[in-house]
């Protein structure tokens, strides 16, 4: 038995926030990202939170 150290190079299929099967692209993009794995809409939704968090200053209420 080989003891050798194993990366991981797949990302999982599915995507993790609504399950739906992940295309080539959005599979490589979780590779390259090193995750998470979601698909376009939710990989949007997760860009689109990043940007508008960046735009409020701190202490500000949330909208």
């Amino acid at each position: 038995m080989s003891l050798e150290e194993h990366t991981l190079e797949q990302a999982g299929e599915r995507c993790e926030e609504c399950g739906a099967k992940l295309t080539e692209g959005e599979l490589q993009l979780a590779l390259e990202r090193s995750g998470p794995n979601l698909c376009s809409t939710h990989l949007a939704e997760l860009d689109t939170d990043a940007v508008e968090d960046a735009d409020d200053p701190p202490g500000a209420p949330a909208a």
